[in-house]
């Protein structure tokens, strides 16, 4: 019955892709607004599938060129994230070989970015064309995901976009704690995250298929109050305040969903 399920999932998926997908290609090439929600629209209908309930706490900013900050832990973050904010990610170019994951990546008109100095400066300039234009960036400057438990340092490099201006004012960066409360409808357990966190050398195809095989999944998405890295000072300040204020969020929705 589950497998039946899983199946109907998958082929409404595609089904739906295609019919969005000429909409938003076009919306792309000829600068129409539509093409930053539509996105949006498709991870909205996904995460319903994905049998995910999304919480969210405190208010997302909803200005044009927002930087969101925020933990990662799996790759239905691609998910939670896309379904709640109409921005696009930073990732790594490796992400754009993934199977799925590229997909889903694309989808969201990810800005993909290398450790290779010779390209930084190319990066640098699209990523600031894209927040020039109004676009919004998702940005995981932990740069891996982790086991949903414990939040790794923020790389201070991450935040060189928060040097920039965006119609005469400072990007405005917004930290954001992601935490997965619940998982198959219990509160989560060191034992029952790994089910729903995705990291180190798990394989793709299996999580994938215990994940769809599971549920229900519940996340909590804290808002944080937004800063610029004028208020703050300099980069690796930002990157401190950014994660202090995320693993207390994360600390905050776990002891709550132990209780």
């Amino acid at each position: 019955m589950r497998t039946a399920y899983i199946t109907a999932i998958i082929l409404f998926l595609i089904l739906f892709t295609l019919v969005i997908m000429p909409p938003h290609l076009l919306g792309i090439l000829f600068g129409w607004r539509i093409s930053r929600y539509i996105p949006q629209l498709w991870h909205q209908v996904a995460f319903r599938l994905l049998r995910l309930k999304i919480r969210i706490e405190g208010t997302p900013v909803r200005s044009e060129g927002v930087l969101y900050v925020s933990n990662h832990v799996s790759w239905v973050d691609i998910v939670v994230m896309g379904a709640t904010l109409p921005a696009s990610f930073v990732a790594k170019r490796e992400v754009g070989t993934w199977p799925v994951i590229k997909w889903l990546a694309n989808l969201q008109r990810t800005v993909y970015v290398s450790r290779d100095r010779k390209t930084a400066d190319k990066e640098r300039k699209a990523m600031e064309a894209r927040l020039a234009r109004g676009d919004s960036l998702i940005l995981f400057p932990e740069g891996t995901s982790g086991d949903g438990l414990r939040i790794q340092e923020f790389r201070s490099a991450f935040f060189a976009l928060a040097d920039l201006q965006v119609d005469g004012h400072p990007v405005k960066v917004q930290p954001i704690s992601l935490t997965y409360t619940r998982v198959d409808g219990f509160p989560v357990t060191r034992r029952s995250m790994p089910q729903v966190a995705w990291y180190g050398d798990m394989d793709l195809a299996p999580h994938l298929k215990n994940y769809l095989y599971g549920g229900p999944y519940e996340v909590r998405l804290k808002f944080h109050e937004p800063v610029t890295l004028e208020t703050i000072g300099n980069r690796k300040k930002l990157a401190s305040y950014c994660r202090e204020k995320v693993v207390e969020g994360n600390s905050e929705a776990l002891s709550a969903s132990a209780t």
